[in-house]
């Protein structure tokens, strides 16, 4: 089984692979132009989003950075709020009083992995022969225990790094650059995902690289999510 470092490090190196054929860019996938409901207005489930900040130091390791990631976290979260209330856009969050039960934690798992898919086969170069450029990609059906408990017919999931350079990471870049080598002085990157909690599939995707915002701004995360859910669909 892959541990969580090594897959997170996975993503990041697929994200990072894409910044250097993308720069302030967007590209998505809408299945659907609007929500469906099995019984009234559709019902959108945020789940709690992957958000986590990085120093990039200068000698290229990347350390977790607490303060900045619950910041942006909590911008994030705020941000993504707004959003659907000026989109009329019916939400629910899980309670901040529980834990996430087995299933949920399972499928934000599995969101990573089939997001990185995504990234690597449906808009990178390595394109699947199955697929013959269809966008077809699931979860699986088991996202209906889910609709059951909190009763709703979407799940929202999302997944951004920000890497931020040290100065002595800036320092060793300008040198670099003096001879003539360049170096990496932090990125960001995410991608975001609208899931049909009853089938499983994923009915939106986008994925957006440098320039969206800083995260740890409350003006910088509007602009984040004003790019990374430009045309979610609505009821």
């Amino acid at each position: 089984m892959i541990s969580t470092i090594t897959r997170n490090n996975f993503i990041t190196g697929v994200l990072s692979l894409l910044l250097l054929s993308a720069c302030a860019t967007t590209s998505s996938v809408k299945q659907i132009d609007r929500l469906h409901a099995v019984e009234e207005d559709p019902v959108i489930l945020i789940l709690t989003p992957d958000v986590k900040y990085y120093l990039l130091t200068a000698g290229g390791v990347s350390k977790p950075h607490a303060e900045w990631t619950e910041a942006a976290k909590r911008n994030f979260s705020t941000a993504l709020q707004e959003y659907t209330k000026e989109h009329n856009i019916k939400i629910i969050t899980p309670s901040t009083d529980s834990r996430p039960d087995d299933t949920e934690v399972m499928y934000q798992k599995l969101y990573s992995a089939v997001g990185t898919s995504i990234l690597i086969h449906h808009f990178g170069a390595m394109k699947l022969p199955t697929k013959q450029g269809s966008f077809d990609w699931s979860l699986g059906q088991g996202t209906q225990a889910i609709a059951d408990k909190y009763g709703a017919d979407y799940a929202l999931f999302s997944y951004y790094r920000d890497y931020q350079a040290s100065e002595g990471r800036v320092a060793f870049a300008v040198l670099a650059a003096v001879a003539g080598v360049g170096i990496s002085t932090g990125y960001e990157a995410g991608f975001a995902s609208l899931v049909d909690l009853r089938t499983g599939d994923i009915v939106w995707f986008n994925q957006v690289t440098v320039g969206a915002g800083e995260l740890r701004h409350e003006d910088g995360a509007r602009a984040t999510i004003d790019v990374l859910f430009k045309d979610l669909p609505e009821g």
